[in-house]
């Protein structure tokens, strides 16, 4: 199989927009950029400048994804036109007793430490993704090369990195392990400075010699599952072994002349696919809206589809989803019906439940052959459970801590061996010719919101896609304000927002929050042309780059 090159630093002044005939990669980190270009300049397919790509963004974005995390891929093979969704989203341990936190009297799991992680699903995604969907040109040891390169011989520190190891310094702090590698001399590691994980390229050069198994059934998981005892935590070998990542259907809907594929649940895709049918339900019956009434449509899209999502979605092996209704055109016209023009929507549809912010990692490549790969990876929230396991350098995740609830009455309350409604989902939009666009971002719960801001932008207003990643954002946020039950939200707005349209928004009734929308997301899209022409577009939001072959 081929070897690739290893690149010690990233090119300076990278661009977020590039277009080229052999195909092209968007990623939030230019050395995961440079991977990537990299195996598709090599011969690589897609998806295997995905997975190199994705190993290095574990590594040299460390707060926001990496080994001990999840992963969702959404894939569209340029040869059949077959699309196909891999969840890599992995199950709460099975000694994790809920019985046990409600005695304490909690509502929810802890948010931080071993008990808010899950068994980490990425893993054996991008194993599955190599074996299933890579060219066959190369070894997972090859695709990790890049990475365990960078890792051992360290990485460059980001503005982005050095931002959010100085905001979680703390948290960092607490965890032994962490600190000794975040922490230098009890300070945060600085934009510039050299961020070393000697542990962490020895646990990917296990993974790239012995495959899953060295990671599920060896070392890994033995270590794992000690310092877990050690740190109160649940997991066992049973939990890694039996743990394997599932390859399925898209879900889908129409979307005018365009179809919207994504990631079905445990991730939350259902939210941006119903949210852009009760959209297209109102574009096609009240006609094309002016700025103000656009947002607002998208706005109480977003509400309602948060609230079915709420009340219907769980781990499908445990409950059952009603996805055809949710997206049949009956469901949609019934929710497109309650949408006001001139005012918000009112106490039926309450849905303050939520995610929250989170923090995580997207990219996007395509090929010359027309395989387009989106992935979409995550620790949860920055830096995961705040633990990294001991003599590995592999920071968990804390899934399960941000997600489940304790309410029995739910469906995504938390049972032993059970995966919590995910944030995470990536898309990947076709018409007739073929896939036209795919990507994805970061967020939490501003996901689909950013997500569907993005695609109206680019199908209905012909925006370009850097254009559209670029655009001034609004975040729709469990509210505060005392009415409570009947105005559950409250909007939060990019700094650059038109502040008459922020006006015309409260003058409906919707609540605008006094705290700007801090977190923004990154954003990563390839869009792709009659012509043959692939383009990427990275987020500046991020450390966000772009790169494409002639």
């Amino acid at each position: 199989m081929s070897a690739l090159p290893v690149r010690k630093a990233a090119s300076p002044a990278q661009p977020r927009l590039a277009s080229g005939a052999g195909g092209a990669v968007a990623t939030a980190h230019p050395l995961a950029t440079e991977a990537g270009r990299d195996v598709l300049a090599a011969g690589g397919n897609a998806m295997d400048a995905a997975i190199a790509a994705a190993a290095v963004l574990g590594v040299a974005q460390p707060m926001m994804s990496g080994l001990g995390g999840d992963t969702f891929v959404m894939w569209r093979c340029g040869r059949t036109g077959q699309l196909y969704s891999i969840n890599g989203s992995g199950p709460a341990p099975l000694a994790l007793d809920p019985e046990r936190f409600r005695r304490e009297g909690r509502v929810r799991l802890p948010d931080r430490g071993m008990l808010s992680a899950s068994v980490p699903g990425g893993v054996d995604a991008m194993c599955t993704a190599l074996e299933r969907f890579g060219s066959g040109r190369y070894s997972l040891a090859a695709l990790l090369a890049s990475a365990i390169a960078h890792a051992g011989e360290g990485a460059t520190v980001t503005p982005s990195v050095a931002r959010f190891i100085a905001i979680n310094a703390e948290l960092l702090a607490a965890s032994d392990t962490a600190r000794a590698v975040f922490l230098r001399d009890g300070r945060p590691l600085a934009e510039g400075e050299v961020l070393q994980q000697v542990d962490l390229a020895r646990t990917l050069q296990a993974l790239a010699q012995g495959g899953r198994d060295a990671f599920y059934c060896g070392d890994f998981a033995r270590s794992l599952a000690r310092h877990s005892e050690a740190r109160g935590g649940a997991f066992t070998l049973e939990d890694l072994a039996g743990f394997r990542s599932e390859v399925v259907e898209p879900i889908a809907v129409r979307w005018g002349d365009r179809t919207v594929y994504t990631n079905p649940p445990v991730g939350q895709g259902i939210v941006l696919l119903e949210a852009a049918g009760i959209l297209a339900q109102l574009q096609a019956r009240r006609g094309r809206p002016d700025a103000v009434l656009r947002n607002h449509w998208m706005i109480e899209a977003m509400k309602l589809a948060f609230a079915d999502r709420n009340r219907y979605i769980g781990d499908p092996r445990f409950v059952s989803n009603p996805l055809e209704r949710l997206l049949g055109a009956d469901h949609l016209a019934a929710r497109s019906a309650r949408v006001n023009d001139a005012a918000v929507i009112g106490t039926a549809d309450d849905a303050r439940s939520s995610f929250g912010d989170g923090d995580t990692t997207c990219l996007a490549a395509a090929d010359r052959d027309g395989n387009v790969a989106a992935f979409i990876t995550s620790l949860s929230t920055p830096f995961g459970a705040g633990d990294m396991v001991a003599g590995t350098g592999v920071l968990m995740n804390n899934r399960a801590g941000r997600g489940f609830t304790l309410d029995p009455a739910l469906p995504n309350c938390l049972a032993p061996g059970k995966r919590t409604v995910s944030t995470l989902h990536a898309y990947i939009v076709c018409d007739a010719s073929g896939p036209i666009l795919a990507g994805g971002t970061s967020g939490g719960d501003g996901q689909p919101q950013w997500n569907l801001q993005i695609l109206d932008a680019i199908l209905n207003q012909g925006t370009a896609p850097l254009e559209a990643i670029d655009q001034p954002r609004w975040e729709l946020t469990p509210g505060t304000d005392p009415v409570g039950i009947d105005r559950p939200y409250e909007l939060k707005f990019d700094a650059r927002f038109d502040r008459g349209s922020v006006d015309a928004l409260a003058a409906l009734g919707h609540i605008i929050s006094k705290t700007p929308l801090g977190m923004l997301g990154a954003a990563q899209v390839v869009a792709l042309g009659a012509d043959g022409t692939v383009t990427a577009a990275a987020d500046g939001r991020a450390d966000g780059s772009a790169l494409a072959l002639d």
